[in-house]
């Protein structure tokens, strides 16, 4: 549960997951009361009107993998939405929402939530092996594997493999791998940013002009920015909010380094 403040909007970074989202609270400005965010989709709520908002969700992460079985749609057509439940499930959608708003605990929504998945589960589609293996080799990478070397183990073209992809997955393979590399470096920078021209050579950003765009399309911030907004949830915080974990404010911080690569060269 989370208050938000009148005007307070809160960021939900680009995923590789698909985000399933029930709320039980009140409503907040510029979601449906239950949705699904498909993969690579960087969207915002906020606080609305003159009073605070008290916003309670039961929120789910899914990978790409499970949720086009649970979901038995091309990921395709909610990946870069946010996508009212009902318009993804149907009846069985809309039917669990007014459920879990009607629940009186946690318990009860949280066996409504299980019983639900269980269901579609059950009766879901599996994606194709060749489309698993590519994502493995892409996941253990962190991005970095070539996606021509993706098709030719799995002896697809490179075409086939990024039509089939992208309906199972929900982002082309070429995106997926650059968001991947993007969330393995964020899962290793410290707080002060010590390390991020190092993390930058590593993860294969060419310079810090290639690392900020990346960032502001994924997360629509500077890296900076990104620090001193980051909340425990991996939301981000308004700018006039409370700092994150660096406890450091955006006028602070600099934007300005050099990747190793670039130092050596």
């Amino acid at each position: 549960m989370e208050t938000l403040s009148p005007g307070e909007v809160i960021a939900v970074p680009a995923s590789l997951s698909v985000s399933l989202n029930l709320n039980f609270g009140e409503l907040p400005v510029g979601v449906p009361s239950a949705y699904a965010a498909g993969p690579g989709f960087l969207y915002e709520y906020g606080g609305g009107g003159t009073s605070s908002v008290q916003v309670a969700w039961i929120g789910l992460r899914l990978t790409p993998l499970g949720a086009y079985r649970l979901m038995g749609v091309s990921l395709a057509d909610v990946a870069g939405h946010v996508v009212d439940l009902a318009e993804v499930f149907g009846t069985s959608g809309r039917v669990l929402a007014e459920r879990c708003q009607a629940a009186r605990s946690h318990r009860e929504r949280f066996a409504l939530v299980d019983a639900f998945l269980l269901s579609r589960s059950a009766q879901g589609l599996w994606p194709s092996a060749e489309v698993v293996r590519s994502w493995q080799l892409l996941s253990r990478s962190a991005g970095r594997a070539r996606i021509a070397e993706l098709a030719a183990d799995v002896g697809w073209s490179g075409d086939h493999l990024g039509r089939v992809f992208r309906r199972q997955m929900g982002l082309p393979p070429k995106s997926a791998a650059r968001l991947m590399r993007l969330m393995s470096l964020l899962a290793c920078v410290d707080a002060e940013r010590k390390r991020w021209p190092e993390l930058a050579a590593d993860h294969g950003y060419s310079d810090q002009s290639h690392f900020i765009r990346e960032m502001r399309e994924f997360t629509g911030l500077t890296p900076s920015e990104y620090l001193c907004r980051l909340r425990p949830c991996g939301c981000l915080g308004s700018a006039q909010g409370p700092p994150g974990r660096s406890g450091r404010s955006a006028r602070d911080a600099s934007d300005s380094f050099k990747t190793e690569e670039a130092v050596r060269s």
